[in-house]
């Protein structure tokens, strides 16, 4: 038998089983993997199959080494058991020859493989997401239901029951949901209450765009009640920041191609994650920036002015020093109110808080002045406003001009710069420095986790492209050495080292994730050495005999 004759023949063989059999495990795979979506309710049953078709081709990964090596053990051991093996060992062709076109369309397989998992399969991962999340109405219907809870971008929404308007919204939305009886919770990053929201209703408009869906939220007659300062406010209608649902779902490593994860590792500052842990920061610092602004007035000028941004109104506070982040009088402060420029209410105070409100970038910055007073006087002479002094001013600006665009600054000056805040905290409101603190750390291990992040599924996807020649060459061997024994036992034999090679990849990779790269490595691409060592071992057996 010549040698194109030989190749030609076994890379047949090989390829009718191996197409064959992936084939059967994508399908059962690719089903098995709309189980989950179904049964949470989050896939219409009508998109199963649309749902079953594009899950197909990211289960190729685990199909296409198990098909090859049960394909390369069915047909070698074929060959054995009719002594085409015999017949070219005894006609002289040695045995790496003989294996020489199962090693050959492993060597494509792994080449296939390397582009499948890292261009071809995030893709259609990313298109599996977008599925789910483009059904909004579903996702919340059947929450609610449930009595589960909604959570999305730090909040967590509970509601009583959902209604779904039959016309269309006036706002421009695509849908539109009403949830009654409304609860929701705020929290931080550390999963620490910020707000407590509760509202007779709440209407949710959904705006499906071309890559992303957008939910804009708005609570009526809501009650905000925030634990850090035991604040109560109702307000007629709250309506939180628009949330982009695609930037939860599909933003995650698992969905980025090779040059899109190197473009990470070496940009981070662009990814979802570490921009939003960004943004905090310099919201922080912008604080920072303005309150170092007012201690630098008050320290110069021994008072400072405030203005209200809804009604033609000032405050003036004179009299007054900062110490420990806090206003303190030398010995009273001086309060005085002031309306179109006339002096109209004035009150003493020991001491006094100014709050920097949350920041919008890009927004005027608004702050709370805290001050308690028993008695102020009426400077108009009238006595309406001989009462108690307003224990919290909200919505108040000032024309601080020491602003800091921090936007192109690197993640490394950016931290430095926040340490050393958070080094010289006394300088600053322990409310300020107590929160950065925290946002802070979410920077470091943002920017931590992203790095290690990246190395792991590129390690993964790695290590994973060489189970294909890896597996094939494992069954031929196995099925050549073990040619009196059932191939299904051959199979077997096969199968279970493969399995445990996987399970090695899938702990390096979670080493690699937990701040271990090298030994998570090491751990990855251990499982295919040993392989590799074990299809050597039986490969010399069998030039032996």
């Amino acid at each position: 038998m010549s040698m194109p004759i030989l190749w030609r023949y076994t890379c047949v063989e090989l390829l009718k089983v191996m197409l064959l059999t992936t084939m059967v495990l994508v399908v059962v795979v690719a089903f098995g993997a709309t189980i989950k979506p179904v049964i949470q309710n989050q896939i219409d049953p009508l998109d199963v199959g649309k749902y079953a078709f594009f899950a197909s081709v990211p289960m190729l990964q685990f199909a296409l080494p198990f098909a090859a090596g049960f394909s390369a053990t069915i047909v070698m051991h074929r060959m054995a058991n009719d002594n085409e093996i015999l017949a070219m060992s005894v006609a002289g062709i040695p045995y790496r020859r003989i294996f020489m076109p199962a090693a050959s369309l492993g060597v494509l397989l792994t080449i296939i493989m390397f582009l499948l998992v890292n261009f071809v399969i995030p893709r259609f991962w990313g298109v599996l997401q977008e599925m789910v999340a483009r059904d909004v109405t579903r996702i919340f219907t059947s929450t609610i239901e449930n009595g589960e809870a909604l959570a999305f971008d730090g909040t967590q929404l509970f509601a009583d029951d959902i209604i779904i308007p039959d016309e269309a919204p006036s706002t421009g939305a695509d849908e539109r949901l009403v949830l009654l009886g409304v609860a929701a919770l705020e929290s931080d990053g550390k999963g620490i209450v910020r707000s407590e929201f509760t509202a007779r209703y709440a209407t949710v408009d959904i705006y499906h765009r071309r890559e992303d869906v957008l939910l804009k939220l708005a609570l009526v007659d809501a009650t905000i009640y925030r634990p850090e300062d035991g604040s109560m406010i109702f307000v007629p209608q709250a309506i939180p920041s628009a949330v982009s649902l695609r930037k939860d779902l599909t933003s995650g490593p698992k969905t980025r191609d090779l040059l899109e994860l190197l473009e990470i590792r070496r940009n981070p500052n662009d990814y979802e994650l570490v921009a939003r842990a960004r943004e905090n920061v310099r919201k922080r610092l912008l604080m920072f920036d303005y309150w170092t602004c007012l201690g630098s007035e008050i320290a110069t000028q021994n008072r400072i002015f405030f203005e209200s941004t809804y009604k033609d109104e000032r405050i003036e506070l004179g009299g007054l020093e900062v110490r420990d982040g806090r206003l303190f009088g030398t010995p009273e402060m001086t309060l005085v109110q002031y309306e179109d420029d006339e002096a109209i209410r004035r009150a003493f105070a020991g001491e006094a808080q100014v709050e920097i409100d949350p920041i919008v970038l890009g927004s005027p910055v608004t702050f709370t002045l805290a001050a308690r007073s028993e008695d102020a006087v009426d400077l108009r002479g009238s006595g309406e406003l001989e009462t108690r002094w307003p224990s919290r001013i909200r919505s108040l600006t000032h024309p601080c001009t020491v602003r800091k665009d921090r936007a192109d600054m690197s993640n490394e000056a950016l931290l430095t710069e926040a340490r050393s805040i958070v080094a010289n905290e006394s300088d600053f409101p322990k409310q300020l420095t107590r929160a950065f603190a925290g946002e802070l750390r979410m920077l470091e291990l943002e920017v931590t986790n992203i790095g290690l992040e990246v190395i792991a599924r590129i390690v993964h996807r790695s290590a994973q492209s060489m189970t294909g020649f890896l597996l094939l060459m494992l069954g031929a061997v196995l099925a050549v050495f073990y040619r009196s024994a059932m191939p299904l036992t051959v199979y077997l034999l096969a199968f279970l080292p493969s399995v445990l090679d996987l399970l090695m990849i899938s702990g390096g990779e979670q080493m690699i994730k937990y701040g271990d790269p090298v030994p998570g490595t090491l751990l990855a691409f251990s499982g295919n050495f040993l392989l590799l060592l074990l299809i050597i071992v039986i490969g010399w057996r069998l030039s032996r005999n």
